[in-house]
Formats: structure tokens, sequence, C-alpha cells
């Protein structure tokens, strides 16, 4: 059996281009800014919704992003 960790999966609301994202490792609280993605001119802030550690990135920073495209996932078992 391959033991999966309780995760959170971060998506974007907008379609637009990922910025930038958290390192993985890095601990986070609910509500804490993860991800921003551009589009329209304007920085949409992504935001964790459970307290963890970043998990993993699903895309590059600079990849096109459509509206509720994974992110990045959050591990919750280690939370802040």
């Amino acid at each position: 059996m391959i033991p999966i960790p309780a995760c959170s999966i971060v998506s974007t609301p907008v379609a637009g281009h990922l910025t930038d994202h958290l390192a993985v490792d890095t601990r986070v609280r609910a509500g804490d800014v993860v991800a921003r993605v551009q589009a329209g001119g304007r920085a949409h802030e992504l935001r964790a919704v459970t307290a963890g550690r970043i998990g993993g990135p699903m895309l590059r920073p600079t990849q096109p992003v459509h509206a509720g495209d994974a992110v990045l996932w959050l591990d919750r078992g280690t939370a802040a």
C-alpha cells in the first residue's frame, strides 16, 4: 500500500499566466498567499484554504492557466 498524504489542491479561479508560487516545504497557514496569476493586467493572489506545507507545484511559473486549473498542492499532514 502506498501512503497518500492528506492534501489540498490550490486552483486558479481565473485564466491567465502563473507568475510565481511558494517553494516546496514552505509552511503556510489558511489564508496565506501561495501563488499569483496574472490576468487582464492584474495579479490575482491564490490563497491556502488550510494550514500545512507546500507539497509541490502542478505547473511552472509563466505557464498559461485556465480557470479551475490546479496550481499546487498542500500537505495538510504537516500543519503550520
